[in-house]
């Protein structure tokens, strides 16, 4: 008797796209913070357009790769604070890399609303 083993072929491409999309989103990290609508919309033009996911599957496919994505890489940065530096109107805050012990100088409207939102104690 021949023992065939029992694979869903289509959770194993899903998966595979998956990890596909992972992998673009930390090669293209540099360019845009996690918790962005903009980490949607380009993982989901890198499905569509490179690797040729069928419509059906790349919004799945997209909330799933995001979702691991942010996952791997939250708490990374931490905003410290306002710059001395920066005007009135155009706020710098900076930030804290906490991987590599940096502090980057950032505009605040480059960074996603839940760094920037302040807390009342």
């Amino acid at each position: 008797m021949n023992a065939v083993p029992l694979i869903n072929h289509e959770t194993d491409y899903r998966a595979a796209m998956q990890q596909a999309a992972v992998a673009y989103l930390f090669r293209r990290e540099c360019l845009h913070l996690s918790g962005d609508e903009q980490v949607m919309r380009i993982c989901s033009q890198y499905l569509t357009h490179s690797l040729e996911v069928p419509l059906h599957l790349v919004s799945r496919i997209t909330e799933l790769a995001v979702a691991e994505f942010e996952s791997k890489t939250t708490k990374r940065l931490q905003m410290l604070g306002v710059s001395a530096l920066s005007g009135i109107f155009r706020p710098s805050l900076i930030v804290l890399d906490t991987i590599t012990q940096q502090r980057h100088q950032v505009p605040a409207r480059y960074l996603p609303r839940r760094m920037v939102q302040t807390r009342d104690i």
